[in-house]
């Protein structure tokens, strides 16, 4: 069995770039799925992706090669952040209505992200999740990543783009967390302006006594009819994160 020496080099490029993708990216870096089942997922990218590589120019002394490693690696990374920043979105609008509508109550362990997510949040974050795989979202995901092998390679005057790209990203995140949050929080502001009118009209009523159980039961409303509109909003994330990738490569 022969092998030729471009095509191994061009599946080992590739088998970098998709293992930092695939550590990063949502929904394959959940820590639910094991490291064998995500080595096996990089190999299959990276064999379908090699031939993409093999057909370009190809790295060919020893330090250009380790120079190639490591943009494989940025080129991963970035891909793969680029889309972890639109996609937490969904899950920071779920904190921000856990802040406001008086849901404080002391952050549990995600199991599947392993970070400290309030419960409001972590709802989002499993309906996000959910719609990501019954969109087919996922595979648009991993189509976009294998287009990226055919675009232009990016070299060292690339990373100020990455950067930009990325800076660009986390304010997408915080305004996409307020359009979907948005109306649930002005809700629950004027449910506390009412409540501060109650207790000023009526001053030997308690407000204290039904007024954060009544805040609570109008968050939990509010956040069942919200649950309607994140499809929507989980499809402009989507668009969007392909978008900001294909502006990564000069797209």
């Amino acid at each position: 069995m022969t092998i030729a020496t471009g095509e191994l080099v061009a599946f080992f490029l590739a088998l970098v770039r998709a293992a930092a993708w695939i550590l990063v990216v949502p929904p394959f870096n959940n820590q639910s799925i094991p490291m064998i089942t995500k080595v096996g997922l990089a190999g299959g990218l990276a064999l379908v992706a090699s031939r993409t590589l093999a057909a370009g120019p190809l790295p060919s002394g020893t330090a250009v090669f380790i120079g190639s490693i490591v943009m494989q690696v940025v080129i991963g990374v970035a891909l793969g952040f680029m889309v972890q920043i639109l996609f937490s979105a969904i899950t920071v609008a779920g904190s921000l209505t856990d802040l406001l509508g008086g849901i404080v109550l002391p952050p549990s362990i995600d199991p599947l992200s392993e970070n400290q997510t309030p419960l409001i949040g972590q709802l989002y974050d499993l309906v996000a999740l959910v719609l990501l795989f019954v969109s087919g979202a996922d595979l648009v995901l991993v189509n976009g990543f294998l287009r990226s092998f055919s675009a232009l390679g990016m070299n060292i005057a690339s990373l100020g783009n990455i950067a930009h790209l990325m800076t660009d990203g986390l304010g997408t995140l915080f305004v996409a967390a307020l359009e979907i949050a948005g109306p649930i929080l002005v809700c629950l502001f004027a449910t506390q302006v009412l409540l501060g009118l109650a207790a000023k009209a009526a001053p030997q009523l308690n407000v204290f006594m039904f007024g954060f159980p009544l805040q609570i039961l109008v968050a939990l409303v509010l956040v069942a009819l919200g649950l309607v509109t994140i499809p929507s909003f989980f499809t402009h994330i989507i668009e969007d994160a392909l978008r900001q990738t294909a502006r990564m490569f000069g797209g």
